[in-house]
C-alpha cells in the first residue's frame, strides 16, 4: 500500500437513540491511532454522552464520559469541537515519533473483535458517525515487530468519595502481576481537591498542591481545566519518564481535599492488551 495513514468512515453504529447505548464494531488488522465520533442530529451535546466504553476481545481499554475526554484533550492543548469526540491512541502531543506511537493500538495480531459502546442520555434524534485513523501494522508477516507493538494506551476509571476534608488514600493496580506504565492520572472532582502525593516503595515520585501543579503544567504548555487535577509524569513529552509500576512493591496515592468531595479518577496507561 502506497499510503502510510488511512482516514475513513467506520461501520455504521447501531441503536443511536435519545436515551440508551449505541454500539459499533471496528475491523481489526491495522494500527488504530484515533477513533473520532461525529455527533449530529437534533439536540446532542457531549454532556449527553455519559460513558464511552471501547473494548477489544471483551476487555475495556477506554472508559470515559464525553465531558471527561474533552477536558483531557483540552489539558493536552487540543482545540475541542462540540460536534466531534476524539478517542485517541496515538499521543501526538508527545516529543518524538516513538513517544507518540507507543500507545497506538496494533490490532493486527491477537485481536478477534473491537467494539464501542456509547451511552446517551437526554438527546433528541442523535446521530453518530465513526471516523477511523489507522496506520500500518506494527508487526510484519515475517514475524518482525516494533519493540512497543505489544503495548496499547488505555484510559481506565476508578470512582472515589471522601466524606470530609483530609487525605484520601487511593489504590490502583501495581506489581508484577497487574502493574502497568502510568503516563498521567486525571482526578475529576467537585472542586475541593487541593493537593496530591504519590509514593512508590516509600519514595515520593510526585508531590504538589494545586497552584504548584497548575504552574508546572503551564510551563510545559498544558491548559488547566476546571475541577480536574492532573498528575502528569510525562509533562516534557518523554514517555521514558512515565511511572512504571510493574516492579513496585508498594504504591501510594494520597489525594488531599479541603472538604467532602467525590468524582472519578481516570488513569492513562501504557499496558499490554490482556493485563488490566
Amino acid at each position: 500500500m502506497s499510503v502510510g495513514k488511512l482516514t475513513r468512515y467506520g461501520l455504521p453504529m447501531s441503536n443511536v437513540v435519545a436515551t440508551g447505548t449505541a454500539t459499533g464494531n471496528l475491523t481489526p488488522g491495522r494500527t488504530l491511532e484515533l477513533l473520532q465520533l461525529r455527533m449530529g442530529g437534533g439536540t446532542f451535546t457531549k454532556a449527553m454522552i455519559t460513558l464511552v466504553k471501547f473494548k477489544a476481545n471483551g476487555r475495556t481499554l477506554m472508559e470515559v464520559s464525553g465531558p471527561e475526554m474533552d477536558k483531557i484533550a483540552g489539558y493536552k492543548g487540543y482545540t475541542v469541537n462540540s460536534n466531534f469526540l476524539d478517542l485517541p491512541f496515538f499521543d501526538d502531543r508527545m516529543t518524538t515519533y516513538l513517544d507518540r506511537v507507543v500507545s497506538a493500538f496494533d490490532t493486527s495480531s491477537g485481536v478477534a473483535n473491537i467494539t464501542t459502546e456509547v451511552t446517551i442520555a437526554g438527546a433528541t434524534a442523535p446521530t453518530l458517525t465513526p471516523i477511523i485513523v489507522e496506520s500500518a501494522a506494527q508487526r510484519t508477516n515475517t514475524g518482525d515487530q516494533a519493540p512497543y507493538s505489544g503495548l496499547v494506551g488505555k484510559f481506565l476509571r476508578y470512582p472515589f468519595s471522601i466524606a470530609n476534608g483530609g487525605v484520601l488514600p487511593v489504590t490502583v493496580p501495581f506489581g508484577k502481576d497487574s502493574g502497568a506504565i502510568i503516563k498521567r492520572v486525571y482526578v475529576f472532582h467537585s472542586g475541593n481537591m487541593t493537593g496530591a502525593t504519590v509514593k512508590q516503595d516509600g519514595m515520593v515520585v510526585h508531590e504538589s498542591v494545586l497552584a504548584e501543579n497548575n504552574i508546572m503544567g503551564v510551563r510545559y504548555g498544558k491548559v488547566n481545566q476546571t475541577n480536574m487535577y492532573p498528575i502528569d509524569f510525562v509533562l516534557d513529552g518523554n514517555v521514558r519518564n512515565a511511572l512504571d509500576t510493574r516492579d513496585a512493591r508498594a504504591l501510594e496515592w494520597l489525594l488531599s481535599f479541603s472538604a467532602a468531595d467525590n468524582g472519578t479518577i481516570i488513569v492513562e496507561y501504557l499496558d499490554s492488551l490482556g493485563n488490566l
